[in-house]
């Protein structure tokens, strides 16, 4: 059924009727953000400025100079705002975009150097990368934010219209000669709620025809009840007669609140040369919405003005928290937008061209979120304006689900603009078609892509809690100075830029509110990614039932799971990469106990309502809950006016003082890769550590914990022998340093086995293998604690490698290898690093090994076949101490026998190890000189082959453990 109030209809337009007083605000941002370069030199200073941002990103990509960048960029923009005219805020503002953008492209740039890709048990790539992603997510987020804040000649006037352009007297069109008509759609909110907001939209027609007579403003309430089987109709139908508006009933659903308005439009013939206007039937417009806004329309060619959308009941702790998050979106990022004219429709407070709705064929109805749907494809023919006054005010989440629940609809519908209009916003327009401009396409793919801070935002609860507990990073190589050098100037730039922005506009709640949302965000990505859109859902107008503990369910898993990562870091302290992610979890915990306030408060609230409802005996009577029109009183601030780009020159004299305070600050002589900090290498333990050699793929399904467990020992270091194509295992190496004890890692120049040209000493000499050997040095030097490692072993043997006796190497060609990555180690801060110099003799190895002062530690490797002599290892001990005196001896030893042969040669070692205060550590290499681990010929040089190996190996860690106190 369709019930149609008795109403005359507009009267015809009044061509060329031109008003005396048109009551014009002032006019900002034309379509460029520089506020209209005076000259057409500037202009082309313009594009040569957009086209040097580009390149200059390039090259900080490349080169990646380090914290010296954003401090001189900082500089230079202040000298060219300054002499260019700039003043006060929007000096500064464009300081920080400046410094902003080149700390983020510095970040980025560096972080993508140290990607986890390899590792044990997991590879490191699979929170590597994601975690990557999440970063640049809200690195470009930031300065999405700064591109909204570039300045745009503000006036003194706290109330302006942001997009609005300069037409000539003769094109301008008259716009209080278009008939308006106002839709008020509603669904079950009823009377209690309908009611304020009619009497403020006649409130503000009256003010409106008061000064503008000879147009018509029509009052449309779009009534859904009947489709969703709700008995408020009735009550409606009463209101609408007696404000004499228009009240139109649906009875054939579809398309949810774009169906009901255009079915509302169909049936009063709201088409051609009119305004339209909506308001969601909570939000009451003020006295001059309508003399604020029309004005707008004085340019043909503008589609729509939009204002804000605020909430006067800011008594609810959860409407109040929201509002701030309103207010940062409505009064600081929409003016920016809407001065690339790249505004979009909010769905209420607004009016828009009936011709440029109609010229897309109406309000679109396959998308939940239909304003901005419509405002994608009608943006790239029609401008946008935004007004930044406060025009109306409405009715804010009344507690913790309601908001959830308008944040979960909105994500989604964003969301799946995304999926839907991604050739609008990506690819070029069609051949004869008008497409968005790049300032569009940058605004809507933003827009677009913010809900993706739900995923966001878990990957960065996931990875400190997951790094802490099992050792799986992300980030392969990031030493704490590189840290300090990349990550702190860009955090500290960034929220240094947000706050300088922000001030006076919003809180430090809306931060809160917006993390708070990520588990519902999250869900709603999920549903999007699975291709489930859902359906629309009305925000409700009154508290639900749940309590406000079931929305924080996620956040209390966090807070336990970060607990739980702080304790084991205050049990177990490690490197400097362990205090920095006790730094992340701590400020998680800050962030989701802040949360925890509101939910605090909004369950203080439903009590608080609980007992006023007892008072009135039912419920909460809903007009102490609306807002009036008046209720929200925040503060403005009242920018200073700017002054625009003079003279070409003074441009030019800008680029002159801050190029002179780039090359002051010349940030190609500033090292990034100064030392870590408290790194220092193994000293010699107070008895040897007893271990085995890891084994990457464990034969028999025997790994070193198995062996650990059948031994009854805990190992305190583990042999690992890894390519030099490999990744640091920092899981491997944390599970050793958790028992107390160092792990031995030996890193070989070959691939998948086989050597290669740049496996040679005189090419590692010359620097071919400079680019891994740096990716090693900074992942040993990011995990922070100490580490034996071996470089070049065996290299005077002809089957190693890297041979000093074999293709094409030399003798003299070992120490010139051996001080180049030593050299390396030390520029990337690796001074954890204990150097074990590994020959196969080291009893006769004068020729080829590396100054004294280059070796820290002298290791033997005793493997013993059957049926040969097996050597005296007291002997081989003396012979290798004799020859590198005072250095620590390592032994790696393996043995392939009958139980009796090896039994006898372990109790001889380990009388030979008691007898001696120099032996740092004895490991047993579970497969022997066999490089096939699963094979057949493995198995005979297991530790565990038999049982008499096993007891005697017993008693030879029991014995380790009562050598000396040293």
């Amino acid at each position: 059924m369709t019930v149609l109030e008795d109403r005359p209809r507009p009267k015809p337009l009044l061509a060329g009727h031109q008003d005396a007083d048109t009551g014009m605000l002032p006019i900002i941002a034309p379509d460029d953000p520089i506020a209209a370069p005076a000259t057409e030199v500037a202009q082309w200073a313009l594009w040569f400025s957009r086209i040097g941002l580009f390149a200059v990103a390039v090259v900080i990509a490349v080169e990646r100079p380090g914290p010296w960048l954003p401090a001189a960029a900082f500089a230079f923009a202040l000298g060219l705002a300054w002499v260019a005219g700039w003043r006060g805020r929007q000096l500064r503002n464009i300081a920080f975009a400046l410094a902003v953008f080149t700390s983020g492209v510095n970040y980025l740039s560096w972080r993508f150097t140290v990607i986890a890709i390899g590792g044990h048990p997991l590879p490191g790539w699979i929170i590597g990368i994601p975690l990557y992603l999440a970063e640049m997510h809200a690195a470009i987020h930031t300065m999405g934010l700064h591109i909204g804040l570039w300045p745009r000649n503000p006036p003194a006037e706290p109330e302006a219209y942001y997009g609005r352009r300069f037409v000539p007297e003769e094109l301008r069109v008259d716009p209080f000669r278009y008939p308006v008509y106002v839709f008020v759609p509603t669904v079950d909110e009823g009377e209690e709620v309908l009611r304020p907001t009619l009497t403020g939209i006649r409130a503000a027609r009256d003010a409106y025809l008061a000064q503008h007579p000879y147009t018509d403003i029509v009052v449309v309430v779009c009534d859904d009840g009947y489709v969703a089987k709700r008995d408020t109709v009735p009550e409606i139908s009463a209101l609408c007669e007696e404000f004499g508006v228009l009240h139109v009933v649906r009875t054939i659903g579809g398309g949810a609140k774009a169906g009901n308005i255009n079915n509302a439009r169909t049936a009063v013939g709201a088409e051609g040369d009119v305004l339209l206007c909506i308001f969601d039937c909570d939000q009451i417009p003020r006295e001059d919405f309508f003399l604020k806004l029309i004005p707008g329309f004085d340019d043909p060619d503008v589609g729509w003005v939009q204002s804000g959308q605020f909430y006067g009941n800011r008594k609810n702790p959860v409407a109040r928290w929201a509002d701030d998050q309103q207010s940062l979106f409505y009064r600081l990022l929409c003016p920016g937008k809407a001065a690339h004219n790249a505004a979009f429709i909010c769905g209420t407070n607004f009016l828009m061209r009936a011709t440029a709705i109609d010229s897309i064929g109406g309000i679109p109805t396959g998308s939940i979120t239909e304003d901005f749907a419509a405002s994608i494809r009608m943006a790239a023919n029609w401008r946008s304006v935004y007004f930044t006054g406060i025009l109306a005010v409405g009715l804010g989440p009344l507690d913790l689900a309601s908001f959830f629940k308008q944040q979960d609809r909105w994500a989604r519908g964003t969301l799946n603009i995304l999926w839907d209009h991604w050739r609008d916003l990506l690819l070029p327009a069609p051949k004869g078609k008008k497409g968005l401009t790049a300032q569009q396409r940058a605004h809507y793919l933003l827009a677009t892509t913010h809900y993706w801070c739900g995923v966001r935002d878990l990957i960065f609860c996931i990875a400190p809690i997951l790094f802490v507990l099992t050792g799986i990073s992300g980030v392969r190589g990031a030493t704490a100075t590189d840290f300090l050098l990349y990550f702190v100037p860009y955090f500290a730039l960034s929220i240094a830029g947000f706050w300088h922005a922000a001030w006076d506009i919003t809180s430090w709640r809306c931060i809160i509110i917006n993390y708070g949302s990520f588990p519902v965000l999250l869900q709603a990505a999920f549903r999007v990614v699975i291709g489930r859109k859902g359906d629309f859902t009305l925000t409700p107008k009154k508290r639900g039932t749940m309590s406000p503990w079931r929305t924080a369910q996620l956040h209390l898993i966090v807070v336990a799971g970060c607990l739980v990562a702080m304790v084991k870091l205050a049990l177990r302290p490690g490197g400097s990469a362990y205090w920095l992610a006790g730094f992340w979890l701590l400020y998680l915990c800050v962030m989701s106990g802040m949360h925890m306030i509101l939910v605090v408060l909004d369950t203080r609230q439903a009590r608080q309502e609980r007992r006023e409802a007892e008072l009135h005996g039912g419920e909460v009577p809903l007009e102490a809950l609306i807002p009036r029109p008046d209720q929200h009183q925040r503060r403005h601030r009242t920018p200073r006016p700017a002054r625009r780009l003079p003279k070409p020159r003074t441009a030019f004299a800008g680029v002159v003082v801050g190029g002179a305070m780039l090359f002051v600050l010349d940030t190609s002589a500033v090292s990034a890769s100064s030392a870590p900090l408290h790194l220092t290498a193994a000293a010699l333990p107070a008895h040897p550590y007893i271990g085995v050699g890891a084994l990457a793929t464990p034969y028999g399904g025997t790994g070193v914990e198995a062996i650990e467990k059948q031994l009854g020992v805990t190992f305190e270091t583990t042999a690992r022998t890894q390519e030099i194509g490999d990744s640091f295992d920092y899981g491997w190496a944390d599970s050793i340093a958790a028992n107390g004890g160092v792990p031995w890692l030996t890193i070989v120049f070959s691939n998948n086995g086989k050597a290669s040209l740049t496996s040679a000493l005189t090419a590692i000499a010359n620097g071919s293998d400079d680019n891994q050997i740096n990716t090693w040095a900074r992942e040993i030097a990011a995990y922070g604690r100490p580490l034996y490692l071996t470089v070049l072993p065996q290299t005077d043997r002809n089957y190693s490698a890297s041979s000093g006796v074999a293709n094409g190497g030399i003798p003299q060609d070992v120490p010139r290898a051996w001080a180049r990555i030593r050299n390396l180690f030390t520029q990337a801060g690796a001074t954890n690093v204990s150097w074990v110099w590994t020959p196969a003799d080291p009893g006769d190895d004068q020729l080829y090994t590396p100054p004294a002062s280059q070796v820290d530690a002298v290791a033997l490797t005793l493997a013993e076949f059957p049926k040969t002599t097996w050597v005296d290892p007291a002997k081989e001990l003396a012979a290798a101490a004799a020859r590198h005196p005072g250095k620590q001896l390592m032994l790696q030893v393996s043995l392939d026998g009958t139980p009796a042969q090896r039994v006898a040669w372990l109790k001889k070692l380990q009388v030979a190890v008691a007898a001696r205060d120099d032996v740092a550590a004895v490991v047993y290499q579970e497969a022997g000189p066999v490089s096939d681990l699963t094979g057949k010929d493995a198995k005979p040089w297991a530790l565990t082959a038999d049982k008499q190996t096993v007891a005697q190996f017993q008693n030879l860690a029991a014995a380790m453990t009562k050598v000396g106190n040293r």
